[in-house]
């Protein structure tokens, strides 16, 4: 319970004398002072019936509801609290508190936000409004909550990891805003480029940087053009590649701007740079990640930690090193015993591993424990489409779709296993929803696949044109083991 609550009561009785009231409230403060909630709650209910205009009542019948787990309760009689002193601390808190406890952190982060801003120094609310902003998918609040946490608590691997999984986040928020408002221009074709050469898919990315530079000549996209020459053997080219990248000047930097910030190093002054420019989207996202890392970095200090084998989780599943990443899952689940989200990273390992059989026991496994879990319920789907039990697969992949439709990978899923049952018509909107997440091309034509069997061909053909286009950006498909020289 935050400290220095007072109750300040201005007798005005009625029915009571102000006698028996200051009674009352003198044994409802003592309760309270014991921890006795429960007791107090019906004491402070008949004080504030007696007394409704006095905020102090409210506020410790809002605290003993809330320490009682009567959330929903709190909320409301600390709203009435925040109706007469919009800027109470404690009530601001406990009231972002309750809401964070009965599963609404997107009505919980305001009500946090303002008790920071009045309680700037209390050390209840910051990782409060962290949890929030990081439940609700508020990546901005929450990095921001949790850099002011790492300078008190940096010795917290739970920090470290939320803030670069957060400053992540926003790097792919800044490149989901470029894709939709600049796809395919230079800044778009490096950034994909990027993640090729971080994939190893070192031809892809060559054609990429090709395409990018031919859009627009930049010094920096010619020397990563060179690294990819001398990773592959051909110090010639890359030293043909340097050269034209020498002849180049490096941008001025009179002025502050985005990049001018990510050159120097200030990554975080690069992030927050004001616009929506692609040349501003570009360095944004770019130095998100460099945030991102830097984070990481400090979280490998704590290499037995939950947090630390769970990026290790991630960072092997995502190059295929799936064994390696089991075992890492393991590693914290045994640190952390019966943790829900753990386990449900763990058998999200074991179906990338394509073990399907073993994928499918542990869901229905953990879906015993959580049965609308959207997420568990979106893997079994996978687990059995994979299977071929295409029939079998519908019905976890529709509930998902029904519980969370903003889950568009499930959508996704749901989209394809009804066109592979033939039923296009009802595929054909959950693919649609999902478009906005497909990377190599298989949405679009999925799509485009539904819609033709509708009779719908001339939008069915648009989308056939442009799932060809991002399955040419998507994959290291040029021709095998060649890396061609300069043009």
């Amino acid at each position: 319970m935050p400290a220095g609550f007072a109750v300040l009561i201005v007798f005005t009785a009625v029915g009571q004398s102000q006698d028996q009231l200051a009674l009352k409230s003198q044994q409802a403060k003592g309760l309270l002072a014991q921890g006795k909630f429960a007791e107090a709650i019906p004491l402070y209910q008949e004080l504030v019936r007696a007394l409704p205009g006095n905020p102090g009542l409210r506020l410790n019948l809002g605290i003993a509801e809330h320490m009682t787990g009567r959330d929903r309760e709190a909320a409301a009689t600390l709203g009435e609290v925040l109706r007469m002193e919009p800027n109470n601390g404690p009530a601001l808190a406990m009231c972002g508190a309750s809401y964070l406890r009965l599963g609404d952190p997107a009505k919980a982060i305001p009500f946090l936000e303002r008790a920071l801003r009045v309680m700037p120094q209390d050390n209840e609310v910051l990782p409060m409004l962290a949890d929030a902003a990081l439940m609700s998918g508020k990546f901005g609040t929450a990095a921001s909550a949790l850099r002011a946490l790492s300078k008190v608590q940096p010795g917290e691997p739970r920090i470290w990891a939320g803030l670069g999984h957060s400053y992540e986040a926003l790097s792919e928020e800044a490149f989901s805003k470029l894709d939709s408002l600049a796809p395919g221009s230079p800044y778009w074709l490096a950034l994909a480029a990027e993640t090729r050469l971080k994939q190893r898919q070192l031809r892809s990315a060559l054609a990429l940087y090709r395409e990018a530079l031919a859009k627009l000549n930049r010094r920096d996209w010619r020397e990563s053009v060179a690294a990819i020459y001398q990773q592959t053997n051909h110090p010639d080219w890359a030293s043909a590649e340097k050269s034209k990248a020498s002849q180049l000047a490096p941008p001025p930097c009179a002025k502050p701007t985005a990049e001018c910030h990510f050159l120097a190093k200030r990554y975080l002054s690069a992030a927050e740079s004001p616009g929506q420019t692609p040349d501003l989207l570009y360095w944004r996202s770019k130095a998100y990640n460099e945030l991102a890392r830097e984070a990481f970095a400090q979280l490998s200090r704590f290499p037995d930690s939950v947090e630390w084998h769970s990026f290790l989780g991630n960072l092997y599943r995502n190059q295929g090193k799936h064994e390696e990443s089991i075992k890492e899952w393991q590693a914290a689940i045994a640190k952390r015993p019966s943790d829900l989200d753990l386990e449900r990273e763990l058998a999200a390992t074991v179906l990338a591993g394509k073990d399907y059989l073993r994928a499918e026991s542990s869901l229905r496994s953990l879906i015993e424990k959580s049965p609308d879990n959207a997420e568990l319920l979106w893997m079994l789907g996978e687990a059995l489409m994979a299977q071929q039990k295409l029939e079998d697969a519908i019905t976890p992949l529709e509930k998902s779709a029904k519980l969370n439709p903003a889950l568009l990978a499930a959508r996704a899923s749901l989209g394809r296993a009804l066109l592979a049952a033939n039923r296009a018509a009802d595929a054909a909107p959950h693919l649609r929803a999902a478009l906005p997440t497909d990377r190599d091309g298989s949405l679009h034509f999925q799509l485009s696949r539904a819609l033709a069997a509708q009779g719908k061909t001339a939008e069915a053909a648009q989308l056939a044109q442009k799932s060809q286009q991002l399955r040419r950006l998507s994959g290291d498909d040029g021709q095998p083991g060649d890396i061609t020289p300069p043009q």
